[in-house]
């Protein structure tokens, strides 16, 4: 095992000897002289614990995956390096480094000697340094590995980052369905409004609920036929692998001593992201302050390739992210030169660049490739030279700088007010971040570069803008101008990826003046059931903050399902519809397993009435939502001959707003049998049918066997090996509860093709108390070392689905006595 070396570990640059603990989680706690000496010993446990994963961080972004896996990952290379750069195609990380302050650049060289003093004891066969078994699908050698770099840390999280903040595969998509489909559905499908109307900040009023339109991309307008180039870019541009775009989310809160049992403030914070094997996060704890003359003492999670904690506390402040869902990304359609070698713009032709790049692969000989870029805005991530048409992509990405220098101001901040301060180096990461401090004080900071569009009511900045002038990005909003919240009045903080201030609940962000907007947000289901657990009482602490994050009540249902039930025909219900609704009429609206234990397929069956009652409700709910989203939607698609699943947003208008939309009622019309009007009674009523026929074949025809454990269902996918369809990787499958929207988020694959299980959740349950020092605890779907045979593989995976926290050490006492292994660290000679 890493962790139990056979002979003392030694570090080139360290400045006196480092201590390094291991609890029983398998949390990495470091004591040591100075900030850099700390940073070292991390970087050297993050490499013996998870380098496959943080060799993948740095690949992936910088086009170099082919140099292990082959020729496989050629189409993963080229769009990554070819976006994943600066607007004129540099090396994005060069640019990172050159902005890093100080402090943050002798972190990053820190971090890398320890790093690489890990690959010098893995080339020398020392201390256990061993590759982790998927290294086996390939020859590779320890020799062959290069060392990290500081750039490899910098550019190893933009991936991620662009996955969270890169709209570009939605607004190409959003541009062909406007193309494709009848206006009037499009007018309700690709309509921007929130499901449940819920803010960050409360609007003065709800909003006037206009009839909710798709405005009409510019070019059908002027008779240009896009879907060509459209097509070709969905071609070039998605990146499957890592890319947690289509079910993630996050929620996180802070609550001022008003509303607490103990008159201190609270944190929670959940960041949804894909459900990994080895997971997102590795927790660490760095401490140069109790026995050193160092700066930090900060505890939380840290970014396997990246020094330092992203989402954790220290001594005096707790803070946590979300995802802003603000539109940083723009697709143009650029207009050709009669040469195709440039772009008309402002009436002038402006030339291409051209960048020629090498990528190298395993079992392949060298490639060189040649990308095109429009100065003004980006790469060119499609052409078609017979239109004379190309597309091309800005993102606020391309011109991140001072970022990483938040990690070790942050680190530092004493105060709600010196975080702030630390969070104005972000330009580009897209996050919520909730801050809470020891004095009582509350804060929410999104801040991010974005840019002023005076044009967005003319063109909507969510489809595909024209390239030629008139709808460029402005500059960019001083950041007090976003949306954010000191010690507000009603005594708390939510954010849950879902409306700011209310902007979108008319469908249209661009109508009232707003300078951020935002896009393709999330329902509002989450934010709403955070809202009303907070407001429930002023008695909060540590136990309702982990109480509220574990929430499995879903409100989704408690505000449609009556709308069903009112529409049912109960006379038109056979056998299997009738215990449908049976199940429906008895559930509370919660979503629990139902199952004593994690194995959807062993674990018996919970006898207690009202959890069997729960568990059965949530399935016939989700079963029942997959048959009404065909019933509605399948038929207008397939004669549109459009492959679209339409999202919960359209669900939930239909429901509860039908008014509201343009096409609407006629939803409910299967426009296959001309000669019938079905309504709303004859849809539900079919799905009602539908459903009770598939769960009696696939369940049983007892109610009884309908536990929602049984298909609802995790399992930890091993990236790159998974989407390769190699699943040996992976870890799972378990029983898990939540559901679609629930706060303890669990969200179902596709319930319209009967998929219940999920792929993405909670990447970490953090919560605090601010004492002083704050007290927190953690809930972690995985573990902290990523070898199948050794210690703390996804061992603590079984607390988190049963949400079972466990308590952070933070004080030198607390570290003492937690302690089961300790390891010395020394300045190599």
């Amino acid at each position: 095992d890493a962790a139990l070396p056979e002979e003392t570990i030694e570090i080139p640059g360290l400045s006196a000897p480092v201590v390094v603990r291991f609890d029983a989680q398998g949390m990495l706690h470091v004591e040591c002289a100075t900030d850099e000496d700390c940073i070292a010993a991390q970087g050297y446990y993050h490499a013996a614990h998870r380098f496959l994963q943080m060799d993948l961080n740095r690949r992936f972004p910088q086009g170099r995956l082919g140099e292990r896996v082959g020729a496989y990952a050629q189409s993963f290379d080229h769009g990554n390096r070819r976006t994943i750069a600066t607007i004129d195609g540099e090396r994005i990380e060069a640019q990172m480094l050159a902005a890093a302050d100080p402090a943050t650049r002798a972190a990053l060289e820190a971090y890398t000697r320890g790093v690489n003093a890990w690959l010098a004891n893995l080339r020398a066969g020392r201390n256990g340094a061993a590759l982790a078994e998927e290294y086996d699908f390939a020859i590779v050698y320890a020799e062959t590995i290069d060392d990290c770099t500081p750039e490899d840390s910098l550019v190893c999280t933009m991936l991620l980052v662009r996955s969270l903040t890169d709209s570009s595969d939605t607004e190409i998509w959003w541009g062909q369905l406007t193309q494709e489909m009848p206006q009037a559905i499009a007018a309700d499908v690709l309509n921007l409004e929130q499901g449940y109307h819920s803010a960050v900040i409360p609007p003065d009023a709800d909003g006037a609920r206009k009839a909710g339109r798709a405005k009409a991309g510019w070019w059908m307008e002027r008779g240009i036929d896009l879907m060509p180039l459209l097509e070709k870019a969905r071609a070039n541009l998605p990146l499957p692998l890592f890319d947690d775009k289509g079910d993630f989310g996050s929620n996180n809160w802070v609550v001022a001593p008003e509303l607490t049992k103990d008159g201190r403030a609270l944190l929670a914070n959940d960041p949804h992201l894909g459900l990994r094997n080895p997971g997102y996060w590795y927790l660490a704890h760095l401490d140069s302050k109790t026995n050193g003359s160092g700066t930090v003492k900060v505890a939380g999670m840290s970014f396997p390739g990246l020094p330092g904690v992203v989402i954790g506390r220290n001594e005096h402040i707790a803070w946590g992210m979300t995802t802003t869902y603000f539109d940083a990304s723009d697709v143009y359609v650029e207009t050709l030169s009669d040469d195709a070698t440039g772009v008309l713009f402002n009436g002038e032709v402006v030339p291409f660049l051209e960048k020629t790049f090498s990528f190298d692969y395993a079992d392949a000989p060298t490639e060189e490739v040649t990308f095109k870029y429009v100065p003004h805005h980006g790469p060119v991530i499609a052409m078609d030279e017979e239109a004379g048409t190309a597309l091309t992509l800005r993102w606020t990405g391309t011109e991140v700088d001072t970022d990483a220098n938040f990690l070790m101001s942050l680190a530092k901040a004493e105060t709600v007010a010196e975080a702030k301060t630390a969070l104005r180096n972000l330009t580009a990461i897209g996050q919520n971040v909730v801050v809470a401090d020891v004095n009582g004080d509350i804060g929410w900071f999104p801040y991010n570069r974005l840019p002023k569009r005076p044009w967005a009511s003319e063109y909507p900045p969510w489809l595909p803008l024209p390239g030629t002038g008139e709808a460029e990005w402005g500059p960019w909003i001083n950041y007090d101008a976003l949306p954010q919240l000191e010690n507000p009045e009603w005594g708390y903080i939510a954010t849950a990826n879902n409306d700011m201030t209310g902007a979108s609940f008319d469908g249209d962000p661009t109508n009232d003046g707003d300078q951020a907007i935002q896009v393709f947000l999330r329902t509002g289901y989450r934010h709403g059931r955070i809202v009303q657990r907070l407001e429930a009482t002023d008695q909060h602490d540590l136990a309702s903050m982990e109480s509220i994050i574990g929430d499995v009540y879903s409100l989704y249902a408690a505000e449609s399902l009556p709308e069903i039930l009112a529409a049912v025909d109960r006379d038109g219900l056979d056998e299997s519809g009738n215990r449908v609704l049976a199940a429906l009429e008895a559930w509370q609206f919660e979503c629990p397993t139902g199952l004593d234990g994690i194995s959807p397929t062993e674990s018996m069956p919970v006898a207690d009435p009202t959890v069997a009652a729960e568990s059965i409700g949530c399935t016939a709910f989700h079963v029942l939502l997959g048959r009404l989203f065909v019933v509605i939607f399948q038929d207008e698609f397939a004669a549109a001959d459009v492959g679209f699943t339409p999202g919960h947003q359209v669900m939930v208008r239909l429901l509860e707003r039908p008014e509201t939309m343009v096409y609407g009622a006629q939803f409910w019309d299967d426009v296959s049998t001309a000669d019938v009007e079905e309504d709303m009674t004859a849809g539900v009523t079919t799905a009602f049918n539908l459903a009770g026929a598939w769960l009696t074949e696939n369940m049983g025809a007892d109610a009884d066997t309908w536990r929602w454990g049984r298909i609802h269902t995790v399992t930890l996918s091993a990236p790159l090996f998974n989407d390769a369809g190699v699943t040996e990787y992976n870890h799972g499958p378990f029983a898990n509860d939540g559901a679609i929207a629930t706060v303890d988020v669990a969200r179902c694959n596709a319930t319209h093709n009967h998929v219940y299980s999920h792929s993405s959740g909670a990447s970490v349950r953090f919560t605090c108390d601010l004492t002083a020092p704050p007290t927190c605890t953690l809930q972690y779907p995985g573990g902290q070392r990523h070898r199948r045979a050794g210690e703390h593989y996804n061992d603590l995976l079984p607390r988190w689905l049963t949400n079972d926290p466990f308590a952070m050490p933070f004080t030198a006492a607390e570290v003492n006595d937690a302690a089961v292994s300790t390891v010395s660290m020394v300045p190599r000679p």
